[in-house]
């Protein structure tokens, strides 16, 4: 038996082109090969017809359960644990019904970052009804004034971060640093004395190092620093909270802290109380107690 001829079939399907449509229909050969072609994109059209019903059943649920649920869950998180989840919320002015197709997270971090405690913020949605909030806040080290300022009569106080950022005072928001120190400014620290201005870091570093190093100690070793002063570029001046004032270079200012300490030690184990201190040299810094001439320590 010989195979099948494929010229064969070629040659039947340029005859039947020639036929006319009436012929056509009548041509037991034609019919059957477009039955068969007939089937196939029926076959053709019933795979397809379940596939679009999922996807659109699929976009359909989802948009339903988009524009029918709120947001129930909000998940909060901040760096420096100042602000809360309610304080956020507030700042974002979100109501009771806050529903998730028409949630601009964009504009929220926008809203939040318009804080001058908030340095950054991050604001993301989840399907099908998460939000999740995080802020990154600037951490108040100092006050800020003019040394000039009874002078001049400008009694502008404002925050300092580490960073030497400016920023306005929240006294909710700031509540556990509202007794850090005032660093009272010289004209040239900084142009312009107001929120979002920000100090050259060469004269924020030694005012970041002193806070730190005086956090090492407990109020009963040294007690809080209230004032400080740069009278000279190398200089600092402290006042501290029980009077006692402080003189101090900006180097080796953690050295200069640890000789502080062990000379209020020395004083409250002698029942003498200091009045000032030069803690500059590293030996035999000299120290006036109440009431008494400068004594070498």
């Amino acid at each position: 038996m010989k195979g099948h001829d494929s010229s064969s079939d070629s040659n039947v399907r340029r005859l039947e082109k020639h036929m006319s449509l009436w012929s056509r229909m009548f041509n037991s050969l034609a019919v059957r090969r477009g039955a068969l072609r007939l089937r196939k994109w029926l076959k053709f059209a019933l795979l397809l017809v379940p596939i679009f019903a999922l996807l659109w059943l699929g976009v359909s649920y989802l948009l339903e359960k988009a524009y029918g649920l709120n947001v129930e869950q909000i998940h909060f998180k901040s760096t420096g644990n100042i602000i809360n989840k309610q304080q956020a919320l507030r700042i974002l002015e979100l109501g009771d019904s806050v529903n998730m197709a028409t949630l601009n997270t964009d504009t929220l971090r926008r809203k939040l970052e318009t804080s001058d405690a908030i340095r950054s913020a991050v604001v993301r949605a989840e399907l099908p009804d998460t939000l999740y909030i995080e802020v990154d806040e600037r951490i108040p080290i100092v006050y800020v004034a003019w040394e000039d300022g009874a002078r001049t009569g400008d009694n502008t106080r404002l925050f300092m971060d580490p960073e030497g950022m400016l920023f306005t005072i929240d006294e909710e928001l700031h509540r556990d640093f509202l007794g850090v120190p005032t660093w009272y400014l010289r004209p040239g620290d900084v142009e312009e004395l107001k929120s979002g201005a920000k100090i050259d870091p060469h004269k924020v570093r030694p005012i970041s190092r002193l806070i730190a190093a005086s956090n090492r100690y407990t109020p009963e070793e040294i007690p809080p620093i209230t004032e400080i002063f740069r009278p000279k570029d190398w200089q600092m001046h402290l006042i501290l909270d029980n009077g006692a004032e402080v003189t101090m270079e900006i180097r080796n200012i953690r050295e200069q802290m640890d000789r502080l300490a062990m000379i209020l030690d020395h004083a409250r184990a002698t029942h003498r109380r200091v009045r000032a201190v030069d803690v500059i040299p590293s030996l035999n810094p000299t120290v006036i107690f109440e009431e008494q001439a400068p004594e070498k320590q």
